[in-house]
């Protein structure tokens, strides 16, 4: 008898793809009118592929993750997607790429990686390593090159916003005041202090940083908490102070109490976009907008859901105009708050699923009436499903007068199961609007998902 010893490999690999065919339309503004609008039709292809792998190393918590995206516009043509900052007729982003290790309480990433907190949520090519002691104290470090439009396989979703994607059109055409920095490197880093799980509280203290050219484009310090234990009270806090002009741009918190048929949360928010400091709006309209929202749930015993919240904004309209760049009076009668609320009702009963909402609206901007009722049904064994949503809204806009009137909308979405693995869907979308007149848009996706 011979006795043999051999490795056998524990990794383990996941493929993910998924095939979109668009067709839907755009409003133009050139050649066009308010009482005669002209839709451009679009013909998009997008191809999503994924692979992720697991302990690459055996016995090693050694993996990495991958999104790549290509696209094509088949109406588009090159010649004038150049003409158009920021419009591609064919490409592909690189979504996320990165390579993963754990050891001993310590967690390195290396690649192109997404980052989300309180502040910004973003990408990066570059390097986090995060520790986290078995008392729950730890901290992270990161740091690379922020991902822009104009990088190698790189989208302009992530960059910080109110600048072009690139000039470099018009710095071909020498165009005055074209701005060459717009696609420079734009290396960035930060840390956190973490603290996690302790006594039902996690919490970070953290520091970030972007430079372009020499000179700080984005500075930022936050403070994040979290408490919860189950059933009973919870709460949420975070805030993200602005540290180029001093002053507080994000802020939630949000305290909370679940019960076992009931659930009441009361939240407020400081809400702003995230400018580039090159950005004029940055410096001249920056104009954030307080929220409060007090929300109760209810969900008894059996297949219906409930829910209530009541909703105030305040907008902020003061524009800087200490260089006399800008006296617009914004408000032209308008009150600078919103109230309103909405509630809904949702049903879940075997295969069958259905929810309905309405909210409402008014002050700031005019006022919204929404109502949207959605129904869903598995046939068979759910291999194939069918979903629909029905829309409507009444909305009288105080700025822009086409946007007042009845908007009507209704999708079905269509799904098949082809086998475990890959999935048939067709989205069929139609919208009536004074603002478009009308337009339909359909979507047809095959999904892959397979485990090696």
């Amino acid at each position: 008898m011979l006795l043999g010893s051999g490795t056998a490999s524990a990794s383990a690999f996941q493929v993910e793809a998924r095939t979109e065919a668009q067709a839907y339309q755009l409003r133009s503004y050139r050649q066009a009118s308010p009482s005669d609008p002209v839709l451009l039709p679009r013909r998009r292809i997008v191809q999503y592929l994924g692979l992720t792998g697991y302990e690459l190393v055996t016995g090693q918590d050694l993996g990495f993750e991958s999104s790549l995206r290509l696209f094509a516009d088949l109406g588009l043509p090159r010649g004038e997607a150049a003409k158009i900052d920021g419009l591609r007729s064919e490409d592909a982003d690189l979504l996320y790429a990165f390579v993963r290790y754990g050891v001993g309480g310590i967690e390195g990433k290396l690649g192109r990686q997404l980052y989300v907190d309180v502040a910004d949520m973003l990408a990066f090519d570059g390097l986090s390593v995060r520790y986290m002691s078995p008392r729950g104290i730890g901290a992270e470090v990161y740091g690379g090159l922020w991902v822009k439009g104009a990088g190698f396989l790189s989208s302009s979703v992530y960059q910080p916003d109110g600048t072009r994607e690139s000039d470099v059109r018009r710095l071909d055409q020498g165009v005055a005041g074209a701005d060459p920095t717009l696609t420079a490197l734009e290396p960035m880093y930060g840390a956190k202090l973490l603290v996690e799980n302790l006594r039902g509280v996690s919490a970070s203290l953290g520091y970030r940083r972007a430079v372009v050219d020499g000179k700080t484009d984005i500075e930022r310090a936050t403070v994040e908490a979290r408490y919860g234990q189950g059933l009973g009270p919870s709460a949420i806090a975070g805030v993200d102070f602005d540290l180029v002009q001093l002053k507080l741009a994000q802020a939630r918190a949000q305290v909370r109490w679940d019960g076992e048929t009931l659930a009441v949360s009361g939240e407020a928010l400081r809400l702003s976009p995230v400018f580039s400091a090159d950005s004029i709006w940055y410096w001249f309209a920056y104009a954030p907008r307080d929220e409060a929202r007090v929300r109760v749930d209810y969900f008894p015993r059996g297949p219906l859901r409930y829910y209530v919240q009541a909703v105030g904004s305040l907008y902020h309209t003061v524009i800087n105009d200490s260089l006399q760049l800008a006296r617009v009076d914004l408000s032209q009668g308008q009150p600078s708050n919103t109230v309103g609320g909405s509630a809904g009702a949702s049903l879940r009963r075997e295969r069958l699923r259905s929810a309905v909402d309405v909210s409402y609206r008014r002050g700031f901007g005019g006022s919204q009436l929404w109502a949207d009722l959605t129904a869903g049904y598995g046939f068979g064994e759910g291999h194939f499903t069918l979903d629909g949503r029905l829309s409507a809204a009444r909305i009288q806009d105080g700025f822009n007068p086409l946007l007042e009137g009845t908007f009507l909308g209704a999708q079905v979405w269509a799904s098949q199961a082809l086998s475990r693995a890959a999935r048939l869907s067709l989205v069929l979308e139609h919208n009536v609007n004074p603002y478009t007149r009308w337009d339909s848009k359909v979507f047809f996706l095959f999904d892959l998902k397979a485990s090696l």
